[in-house]
C-alpha cells in the first residue's frame, strides 16, 4: 500500500509546481489591473475637482490646489496638472466659454510595474484623467 501513496504524492507536487506559476501571474495581473484602475479613478476626480475650481473663475493655483487635495501624498503626488484658462492671447476665459483640465502622469509612476517579468510592461503609457466645464 506504501508504494501507491508515494506516486500520488509526486504527482501532486508535480502539478502544484506547474501551476503555481500561473497562479501567482494570475494573482500579480489582478493586483496591477486594480492599481491602475484606482489611479485612473482619482485621476479622473483630481481632473473634475480641478475643473470645478476653474469653472468658478479660479485661477491656475486653485485648480493646482484642487487636484493636489485629490491626488494626496501617494504615488501619484507627482502627476502633472495642465488647465486651459485662458484664449490664444493669453486673456482669461469669459463666462459661457469652456476651461479644460487635464491630470496624467506616467504609468509606471502610478502604480508598480508587476507583470514586467512576463513581458507586459506599462512603461510608456499614461494615465489622464480629462474633464471639461463651462465656466461660470
Amino acid at each position: 500500500m506504501q508504494s501507491r501513496a508515494h506516486p500520488r504524492r509526486a504527482s501532486l507536487s508535480l502539478e502544484l509546481l506547474l501551476i503555481l506559476p500561473v497562479l501567482v501571474a494570475l494573482a500579480l495581473a489582478v493586483i496591477q489591473f486594480g492599481l491602475m484602475e484606482s489611479a485612473n479613478q482619482r485621476l479622473a476626480l483630481a481632473s473634475a475637482q480641478a475643473a470645478r475650481a476653474a469653472a468658478q473663475g479660479g485661477d491656475l493655483e486653485d485648480v493646482e490646489r484642487a487636484a493636489r487635495r485629490v491626488l494626496g501624498e501617494g504615488r501619484l503626488r507627482h502627476a502633472r496638472v495642465h488647465a486651459r484658462l485662458s484664449d490664444e492671447s493669453g486673456r482669461p476665459l469669459p463666462s459661457g466659454e469652456t476651461v479644460e483640465v487635464v491630470v496624467e502622469i506616467p504609468a509606471d509612476e502610478a502604480a508598480p510595474n508587476l507583470l514586467r517579468f512576463l513581458g507586459v510592461s506599462t512603461r510608456g503609457r499614461v494615465l489622464s484623467g480629462h474633464t471639461v466645464m463651462r465656466k461660470e
